[in-house]
């Protein structure tokens, strides 16, 4: 056993000191998080509050039935109030329940806050009355104004005729479908 004198100019580094100093160095080592401006809500699947196989729910809007989303996985988050679906089908319909078009992703999400289903992957879209199919890579639905809208490019047929461009909006049974920019092509009346 030492002991030491109160005068003692020992310099012992301490537990304390020693976790600071490796702080420093893990801290000085690491490159820095770098947070994109165009901030995406991606969510790790083993974060969700519920996950269900084979899901699916209503899609709805001031008590009016819009269609029903579905998927083979989908997961549960903030509350059951945002569903991510993995294989994402939506099957809008009327008022009254006729099919009005089916829309077909790789994932998507819905959220029942914003009152809307984002898609991503390339999307298809085939109309059961119109006889029309729009293909592009990202589709957002809003429920309350009953659009689809998108900012990537598009092709869209009815028949023989083709109508392609960046950008369009139309109404879920793709009765009028309205391109934004670098438009070509016409599907008629």
């Amino acid at each position: 056993m030492t002991t030491r004198s109160r005068g003692s100019t020992s310099r012992r580094p301490t537990l304390a000191s020693g976790i600071l100093l490796g702080l420093i160095g893990l801290l000085a080592g690491c490159d820095g998080q770098r947070i994109s401006a165009e901030y995406q809500r991606r969510t790790p699947a083993d974060s969700a509050e519920q996950v269900m196989f084979n899901g699916r729910t209503i899609i709805t809007a001031n008590g009016v039935r819009r269609g029903e989303v579905s998927g083979d996985t989908v997961g549960t988050y903030e509350a059951v109030t945002r569903f991510h679906f993995r294989r994402l089908t939506v099957q809008f319909s009327t008022a009254l329940g006729r099919p009005l078009a089916l829309m077909t992703a790789p994932e998507g999400e819905y959220s029942l806050v914003n009152g809307t289903v984002v898609t991503r992957g390339p999307v298809v879209i085939v109309s059961d009355t119109a006889r029309r199919r729009v293909i592009t890579q990202a589709v957002r639905y809003d429920v309350l104004p009953n659009q689809l809208a998108s900012d990537s490019t598009f092709t869209a047929t009815a028949g023989a005729r083709t109508l392609s461009g960046v950008g369009f909006t139309a109404d879920p049974g793709l009765f009028n479908i309205k391109c934004l920019k670098d438009c070509t092509g016409s599907l008629g009346r």
